[in-house]
Formats: C-alpha cells, sequence, structure tokens
C-alpha cells in the first residue's frame, strides 16, 4: 500500500518559504480551532531533514498552495513557488 519514505531536498530559500508557509497554515488551524499536530510534525521533520511520507507531502502542498493562493490576492509573484508545488506533486505521484 505504501511505498514508504522520500528524502526531498530543499534549497535554503525554499526551506524558508515552505517552513514559513506551513506556520501560516498551523495559526490558521489554530484560528479555527482545528488541530495541528500533522503541520507540527512536519515542520519538525523539515527542520531536522529527515524523510517524509506522503501524508506529511501532502500537508507541505497544502500548506504551500494556501500561501500561494495568499500571495496572488496581493498580487505578489509566485514563480518560486509554483515551481516548488511542481515539483513536489511530481514526487506525490510517485509515492
Amino acid at each position: 500500500m505504501f511505498r514508504g519514505k522520500k528524502k526531498i531536498e530543499f534549497s535554503n530559500e525554499e526551506l524558508r518559504i515552505t517552513l514559513y508557509a506551513l506556520n501560516e497554515f498551523r495559526n490558521q488551524l489554530l484560528n479555527e480551532n482545528k488541530y495541528t499536530d500533522a503541520v507540527d510534525e512536519v515542520m519538525a521533520k523539515l527542520k531536522k531533514k529527515t524523510k517524509v511520507d506522503k501524508y506529511d507531502l501532502g500537508a507541505i502542498i497544502n500548506g504551500l498552495d494556501k500561501k500561494r493562493k495568499t500571495m496572488l490576492s496581493e498580487k505578489e509573484d509566485t514563480t518560486v513557488i509554483n515551481e516548488l508545488i511542481s515539483r513536489l506533486l511530481k514526487i506525490h505521484e510517485t509515492m
């Protein structure tokens, strides 16, 4: 059923953007009185640079997508986030 975990290499900028987006996603969940356990775990894994599974990667993509939508509404450049989401979606498909 599961193909295991994969190590994803992030540049410093990509890691910064990803952690920032996940933190915003976590804050949004807190404001909605929803659990943040999954996001907390993913952030810890990213900080330790450990492997992530399909569900972790889904949380990362979801957080980045929410950040992307916010950036689009503020008319900011989303080129870096678009490329990162695209790369992560390709990895997600192979898991």
